[in-house]
């Protein structure tokens, strides 16, 4: 059976269609938060999606970026819905494979899914040849860039969700002096699916980032049931008690200041990984 993620921000709509494209034959998982989409696009694995651009958290824009330019979820086609008031042609620019109109005509989504599907399936025979031709080099390549710090194996692995390359420089070179692995996450709307595909133990957030901020992003990574106890630390230019009360709200587990000080950070790693058995 095929599987669908239907995520719209109408709690009503959803009811309706979940309940006709399962008439259809079709398996539906569904969801009203753009960031909880994300999540269920990358667990789930559905051969195709529905996205409302409004729904909130996360909205239409902003998730089909995450989603084609996330490696566990390009090649899933997505339709996007929408107002009459949108430019088409827009939709189309930002990623979307194609999209209908609210209120959304079934008969019209149909024959648009049916279509995308055929297309999904010769778009993978395709690219399965094509990685089987490239794998050397990709391998190569790959090798070139984590030259410098391999992967260790059995190790505990830190994740640091960031826009300044320079933090991310500094960190990276103490977590791995110290003997762990270190993951960077340079694009916040990407950091959910890839924090769920590589699953570290030790999360550090950037508080100000160009899209959404690090209290917001502890949040929804707190919802997810595989981060529930993963230490997240927020790093920040300031120092205030507000500052720190906010990140306690989110349930973060610490802050730390920048710039961001080598015996800071041992003194995290060492507080979060003394117990850790290799």
């Amino acid at each position: 059976m095929v599987k669908l993620l239907l995520v719209t921000k109408d709690e009503q709509s959803c009811q309706i269609l979940d309940k006709e494209l399962r008439q259809h034959s079709y398996d539906v998982v569904t969801t009203n938060q753009g960031d909880e989409g994300l999540v269920l696009a990358t667990l789930e694995s559905p051969e195709l999606i529905l996205m409302d651009i409004d729904t909130p958290v996360v909205n239409g824009w902003q998730a089909i970026k995450t989603l084609k330019q996330s490696k566990a979820t390009w090649l899933i086609p997505v339709i996007g819905m929408a107002d009459r008031t949108v430019d088409g042609q827009l939709l189309s620019q930002v990623g979307f494979d194609t999209y209908v109109r609210r209120p959304v005509s079934l008969k019209n989504l149909l024959l648009k899914i049916e279509v995308l599907l055929d297309r999904s399936f010769a778009n993978q025979t395709e690219l399965g040849q094509a990685q089987t031709d490239q794998a050397t080099l990709s391998t190569d390549l790959i090798a070139e860039e984590t030259s410098r710090f391999p992967w260790q194996a059995g190790i505990p692995t830190v994740a640091y969700v960031n826009n300044s390359p320079t933090d991310s420089w500094a960190l990276a070179k103490v977590v791995h002096r110290a003997g762990y692995n270190y993951i960077d996450i340079s694009d916040s709307l990407q950091a959910l699916p890839q924090l769920l595909q590589l699953n570290p133990q030790l999360i550090f957030l950037n508080l100000i980032m160009p899209v959404g901020n690090g209290y917001e992003l502890c949040a929804q990574i707190r919802r997810l049931p595989a981060f529930k106890r993963t230490p997240i630390i927020i790093v920040s230019n300031n120092n205030g008690i507000v500052d720190r009360v906010r990140a306690k709200v989110v349930d973060a587990s610490g802050f730390i200041n920048r710039p961001l000080e080598e015996s800071r950070i041992l003194s995290i790693l060492t507080k979060n990984f003394h117990l850790f058995q290799i």
